[in-house]
């Protein structure tokens, strides 16, 4: 969408002046404040060369390269090297015999003027000149004379600075020169009269030498408001490209810095709310175990009672039913037991007898019952005492490998 509201800086006489393009209404601007963020900035004729061609039979497309070539042939190579540098405009609509007008930059603007144009659109000043067909212009840029010459369809054919820094006879061989070359390129200008825009020359008094050489009826014609150009040109001044480069290189840095910002706040989020959803997901699970827990409670003193219980239900292994059963080999008399120990991996007995072969009896007894035929005995010979008794110690470990945390001692 167009903006209603444009500035456009144009070259005069006394250096660059701002205009406003204001719903189509042109004004002059006198503060210099508002030349910032211009919109369209005109290219002095002292900076731009115009070189106007001609073509028969090119096709369109090779159209440019074969002005390039000309360029070339010119000793415009180098200046010609970059597009920003140069732009082709084609003239009128015949595609057999084809006319266009060539601009070359050759020389920078003013870094006042260039430093309100890092997104301005770059035109030479003769675009923003109203020409009539036929009719020379010539007006003044920074002192110096500029003369337009235009196509049949009103476009600008070639325009350039004058030498001349007056309008005299010298003034008028000059036009006439330029008019000669035009002739020779077969460009065949068909100009019948001449336009000076009003303040060229003091008191607006035409020179009476340069009216004669020049040949051609002369008018003062009011300064008008210059015009957008109807097309966009290509022409940027070298300093401008490299800030816009520079702001797209930083553009495209600020650019990979957010979008790598970016991928680490998304990251950052999703671990974020992965870690959420698992704090929500540990959390429900507390609140489920803490529903849970009175029934824990009650399978946990259920497993207790359990383990308690266990003991006494495997009568071989219980160390009540063990004790039992060796009281029931003691003898009503003979054998008295001072130590006895039962656990479940192993059993230490230790005892007296009244005599050896009490001792003996009560050992034959013990290896021989069947409540003990799970354990293993080592049982050595019952020792003699002087005074006729013996003592004995019978040790036994279990035939199978179990352990039980229970020991029970019990002493006679």
């Amino acid at each position: 969408m167009k903006k209603t509201d444009e500035i456009m800086l144009i070259p005069h006489e006394e250096g660059f002046r701002a205009w406003r393009n204001k719903a189509g209404l042109i004004t002059g601007e006198s503060e210099t404040k508002t030349w910032r963020g211009a919109e369209w900035i005109a290219l002095p004729a002292r900076c731009v060369v115009s070189v106007p061609m001609r073509f028969q039979g090119v096709d369109a497309s090779r159209r440019e390269s074969a002005a390039q070539l000309e360029l070339e042939a010119a000793g415009l190579g180098a200046e010609t090297s970059e597009t920003f540098n140069y732009a082709l405009h084609t003239l009128g609509h015949d595609e057999r015999d084809q006319r266009t007008s060539s601009y070359i930059q050759v020389s920078q603007l003013p870094a006042s003027i260039v430093e309100n144009g890092d997104d301005a659109h770059y035109a030479p000043s003769v675009a923003f000149q109203k020409l009539t067909p036929g009719e020379l212009l010539i007006w003044r840029e920074d002192g110096a004379f500029v003369i337009a010459i235009p196509h049949e369809s009103g476009e600008p054919m070639h325009s350039q600075a004058l030498a001349a820094r007056s309008l005299d006879a010298d003034a008028a061989a000059e036009i006439r020169c330029i008019l000669a070359s035009l002739e020779l390129s077969s460009l065949n200008p068909d100009i019948h009269s001449l336009a000076l825009i009003r303040g060229s020359i003091p008191d607006d008094l035409i020179p009476e030498d340069f009216a004669q050489a020049v040949d051609l009826p002369i008018r003062i014609q009011d300064l008008s408001a210059p015009t957008p150009p109807a097309q966009a040109s290509r022409l940027v001044p070298a300093s401008v490209v490299r800030l816009r480069l520079e702001r797209q290189q930083r553009r495209m840095m600020m650019l990979a810095a957010l979008a790598f910002a970016f991928v680490l706040v998304a990251a950052l989020s999703a671990f974020a709310i992965r870690v959420w959803v698992r704090e929500r997901s540990i959390y429900s699970e507390e609140k489920q175990l803490d529903a849970l827990e009175p029934e824990l409670l009650t399978i946990r003193d259920a497993k207790a009672a359990w383990e308690d219980l266990l003991p006494a239900l495997t009568p071989d292994t219980y160390p009540v039913e063990s004790i039992y059963q060796l009281v029931l080999l003691l003898p009503p008399e003979g054998i008295r037991v001072t130590r006895l120990e039962v656990k479940q991996d192993g059993m230490v007995i230790d005892g007296e007898a009244s005599s050896l072969g009490h001792g003996i009896e009560f050992r034959d007894k013990l290896l021989s019952a069947p409540a003990f035929k799970r354990w293993i005995w080592e049982m050595p010979q019952p020792t003699s005492l002087p005074d006729g008794r013996a003592t004995f110690r019978a040790e036994a470990r279990p035939v199978e490998n179990e352990t039980a945390p229970n020991t029970e001692e019990a002493q006679p």
